[in-house]
């Protein structure tokens, strides 16, 4: 028997919308000896759910209603963790802050899905290798400032200063000194630079195709139940018989 087996059992909860996807992490996890997939449609009062592994927008939803709305009992004590396309780094810094637990990318070895799933069960939280070093380089430099932020935002739009100007009621001049400190920060030489280390990096909240929730069929949409007039409205999408 292998360390695995000898252990107790996680029980995952898959909330993915996009199908493919979907069904591929299914399919890794119920290889592991110590995971069990719960079905959605037959959760009971007093089953527990230690994971809810849920595509990035899914999960930041789930964690931040986690906080208002009273949920199925057994998901009380669920820990969460996302998966996404892009380690972008204003959402994955929005995802942790809002309390999600876990990040991997949909890119990332099996070895990192299981490694997460594990960690979270243990009470613990989990980045992938990748997103682990982008937020450690993160952490490591200075970071913008809200204002600073707005102002790369409408930079990266091709805004020029007075643009910027009008639209945060500012002076031009302080726009310039945003403008400024945030190429420094950057180690851009130019606004063109610190508008592509932007958009690589994910430093803003910028929108993006990948961003919209999948369209799902309703014979592939389920959910979750709500529990004395309480709960929360969660699209699972589960693989059919």
């Amino acid at each position: 028997m292998s360390q695995h087996e000898s252990r107790q059992r996680i029980t995952v909860l898959l909330c993915i919308a996009e199908p493919l996807l979907q069904v591929g992490v299914r399919v890794a996890l119920e290889a592991e000896t110590d995971v069990e997939i719960a079905d959605p449609e037959r959760l009971s009062l007093d089953q527990r759910i230690d994971v809810i592994v849920a595509d990035a927008t899914t999960a930041t939803r789930l964690a931040h209603d986690a906080r208002q709305l009273d949920l199925h009992p057994g998901l009380q004590h669920a820990r969460i963790l996302a998966i996404s396309t892009q380690a972008r780094e204003h959402a994955v810094r929005c995802a942790l802050e809002q309390g999600v637990h876990g990040f991997v990318l949909t890119r990332s070895p099996v070895a990192d899905l299981l490694a997460g799933v594990r960690a979270l069960a243990r009470g613990g939280n989990y980045l992938c290798p990748q997103v682990a070093r982008q937020m450690t380089q993160t952490a490591q430099r200075d970071m913008l400032t809200s204002r600073e932020d707005e102002v790369l935002r409408l930079l990266t739009l091709g805004l020029c200063n007075k643009s910027i100007a009008r639209d945060l009621e500012i002076a031009v001049g302080t726009v310039k000194t945003h403008v400024k400190s945030i190429m420094s920060k950057l180690d851009a030489n130019c606004r063109t630079e610190a508008a592509r280390i932007a958009t690589e990096r994910g430093l803003i909240d910028m929108p993006e195709p990948s961003s919209k929730p999948a369209e799902t069929s309703s014979s592939h949409k389920h959910w979750l139940p709500s529990i004395s007039g309480h709960g929360l409205s969660l699209p699972c999408v589960h693989q059919g018989t």
